[in-house]
């Protein structure tokens, strides 16, 4: 199977027809000052990491992940929320995780929330992470940012504001046509 992330002409700079669009399409735009630090494709899963310029993928502050499940249950959403945050409330002293907002775009259903891990036992360091699932026909689509640190009130409501603008579009799908790039 094959996937598209459309990065908005901040990664590929190149000019795309509606027409190249075929099946579901995350649409995401990255924020400046990130670089890829790691990427790999396989037939479950399509994983992409984005951490700040200059640093690298064993010591980030901050990491984007991309992630596509491709074999992932349809219509299982609540199921992927629960065991993502019961896997930080195991493995975490003062893990915990609550959903912000869940509902239905496009005709997708999602869940947008957050974890905390008070201490990774693998940095000794705190991680906040917030979390966009989207439930796809073909997939389920994963968008998250995590910092080693505590964010800003400015650094959440940042996040939150562009990931409000991910989304899926089909041209199959008449509640969520592909735009034209």
């Amino acid at each position: 199977m094959k996937i598209k992330l459309i990065l908005l002409f901040l990664i590929f700079p190149i000019h795309l027809n509606a027409e190249e669009l075929q099946g579901e399409n995350l649409l995401f735009s990255l924020p400046d000052g990130y670089q890829i630090g790691y990427n790999s494709n396989n037939k479950d899963i399509y994983i992409q990491e984005w951490i700040p310029n200059g640093q690298n993928i064993k010591d980030w502050s901050e990491m984007v992940t991309i992630q596509v499940l491709f074999n992932y249950p349809i219509g299982d959403l609540d199921n992927f929320v629960n065991n993502f945050i019961e896997m930080i409330v195991d493995i975490c002293e003062d893990g915990r995780g609550l959903t912000i907002t869940d509902g239905d775009e496009y005709g997708y259903l999602f869940n947008y929330f957050m974890t905390i891990c008070g201490r990774n036992p693998n940095t000794q360091k705190p991680e906040f992470t917030m979390v966009k699932a989207i439930a796809g026909n073909d997939a389920l689509y994963v968008v998250q940012k995590a910092w080693r640190y505590e964010p800003t009130d400015i650094q959440i409501q940042d996040w939150s504001k562009l990931v409000s603008q991910v989304f899926l579009c089909d041209n199959k799908n008449e509640d969520a046509p592909c735009p034209k790039l």
